[in-house]
Formats: structure tokens, C-alpha cells, sequence
């Protein structure tokens, strides 16, 4: 993934007021996919999208000091929080209980990967994830395939809590926690702060409503615009230009322009289109 984000537009500044970052630079479809092994033969950026029937994966893990990267559904893996690639097996920002040893860890999807050239190498299906998990279940800070440690995944609810799986069931979420995002297309949790496509203004989720914001701070995670030079304007997050620099497409995810995207189906790394700008 790029290793800085689009700039981010304060309400009513212009675009000429920003760095103008091209499409094309430095994207890819999820830090989780390029950063493999040299050593790796087939590695093409390209990652298995098929569950296995027993849910059983290697895991390894990625970001951490020295290896922060932004991540394909937003935010940043920095090793300090609880989230894995697998968001093409799972869906972009799902959330799923990775189980070994007893222990369990709840972790949201937010990247694509890995590389299919892993898989092959491990002869096993991966879940790349935060060193969290992999400190939390077998006790040590970071994991490659050749470890092969072995977990059991499963998808859980949207409210699911993140992070150490309690012992008994999780409370209930507090009424109004999630907000439903026209913009996204999904319902994103409370501190979520969305540029909306319908005004281009700033909202956050606060007690399940939106509340107008004039700045990014104190949000829990953002999704704005992206300045687009093929069109000359700024795309609010889920639409999808082809590049006047390649041809090829990409699309917003809120933080920076990401591939793949799909034209038969008209679908990004955060689901479908919301615009689609062919040349």
C-alpha cells in the first residue's frame, strides 16, 4: 500500500489548496498482497477468495513498528489494533473470531490478501493478521508461513466486539451504536467520521446519528473525498475512475485511490461503484 494518505480536505478548502496525487501512484490492492517473500516464485497480486470447508488457516502477521501501512478498507496496520487481510474471502470491514489453543480473538477485515504465492508456499489457506493475535494466541510477537500455526476462523456479527474474546457471551451493543452510511453502503460503527457524498460535508456517528463535524479530529476512523486528477475534481468515497494516466480503474476507499476494480460487475475493494467515470 502507499505509505501516506491522499490529503485530507478540510471543509470548504479547495482543491488547489492540496497535493494532487495521481491515481495511479503507488496503489495496489492490499499492503498484505505485495509485502511477500523474495524468495516467493508466482506472486502476481492476487488473493484466493474460496473459505475452506473446516475454516482452519496458517496464520501470519503484518504491520508494526517498521511496517505501518494503510490498509484497502481504511485505516492503518500498525500493529496496535485488531484487524487481518481476508477482506475478499470476508467482505471489507467484516469481523471474524481467529481461535487456537483455547483462546479466541475477534479481528476486522480491513485488507486484501495474501498473495495466493503464499498460500502455495504454506500448502494451507492464510489469514494474514495484526502480531496482536499472534501474541495473544501462541505467545509470540509476529508469524510467518513457514511457522505454520495453525488457527480456525469463523465470521461473527457487525457488533461483535474487537479484540480478546470474553469468556462468556458479549454484552449487548448500547442502542444507536452504528449509523447506516449511504455513502459507504454499509452501517459503520460509532466515532466514524464520512464525507458525504450527498453535500460533501463532514458527518460523524454519534448514539446512532450523524453529526455534523467541521474537522477530522476526534474521529475514529474517516472516510473523504479523493482528489481525482483524470476528472478534475474531488469523488466521494466508493466512486470509481479509470486513470487518463494507464486506463486502468480504481477507486476511492475514503483515504486513497485502490485496485482492483472490477468492470463486469462495476466493483472496488469497498464495494460496489457509487459512480463509475470511464474515459
Amino acid at each position: 500500500m502507499r505509505t501516506h494518505l491522499v490529503a485530507i480536505l478540510l471543509l470548504g478548502a479547495c482543491t488547489a489548496d492540496v497535493d494532487i496525487i495521481s491515481e495511479d501512484e503507488g496503489a495496489t490492492a492490499g499492503a498484505s498482497v505485495t509485502a511477500v517473500p523474495r524468495s516467493l516464485s508466482g506472486c502476481n497480486g492476487q488473493a484466493s477468495s474460496s473459505i475452506p470447508a473446516d475454516h482452519r488457516y496458517v496464520i501470519t502477521t503484518f504491520g508494526g513498528p517498521g511496517d505501518h501501512q494503510s490498509m484497502s478498507c481504511g485505516g492503518y496496520a500498525d500493529g496496535t489494533t485488531w484487524y487481518a487481510a481476508s477482506r475478499q474471502r470476508y467482505g471489507c470491514g467484516s469481523r471474524v473470531k481467529v481461535m487456537a489453543n483455547g483462546k479466541c480473538a475477534v479481528v476486522k477485515t480491513d485488507d486484501y490478501g495474501p498473495d495466493v504465492c503464499v498460500e502455495n508456499a504454506a500448502h494451507s489457506p492464510i489469514i494474514d493478521v495484526s502480531p496482536l493475535v499472534s501474541k495473544h494466541l501462541f505467545g509470540v510477537s509476529g508469524a510467518g508461513w513457514s511457522d505454520h500455526l495453525v488457527v480456525t476462523v469463523e465470521k461473527v456479527g457487525s457488533t461483535t466486539p474487537l479484540g480478546v474474546c470474553s469468556d462468556g457471551p458479549p454484552p449487548p451493543p448500547p442502542m444507536g451504536s452504528t449509523c447506516s452510511s449511504a455513502t459507504l453502503g454499509r452501517d459503520v460503527d460509532a466515532g466514524t467520521c464520512v464525507q458525504a457524498a450527498s453535500d460533501a460535508l463532514l458527518y460523524q456517528c454519534t448514539n446512532g446519528a450523524w453529526v455534523a463535524k467541521s474537522s477530522t479530529t476526534g474521529c475514529t476512523a474517516s472516510y473523504l473525498f479523493c482528489p481525482s486528477p483524470t476528472l478534475g475534481l474531488d469523488v466521494a468515497p466508493r466512486g470509481c475512475v479509470q486513470s487518463a494516466a494507464s486506463g486502468t480503474w480504481f477507486q476511492c476507499n475514503g483515504q486513497d485511490w485502490v485496485k482492483p476494480v472490477s468492470t463486469s460487475t462495476k466493483t472496488g475493494p469497498i464495494g460496489a461503484c457509487s459512480e463509475w467515470n470511464p474515459l
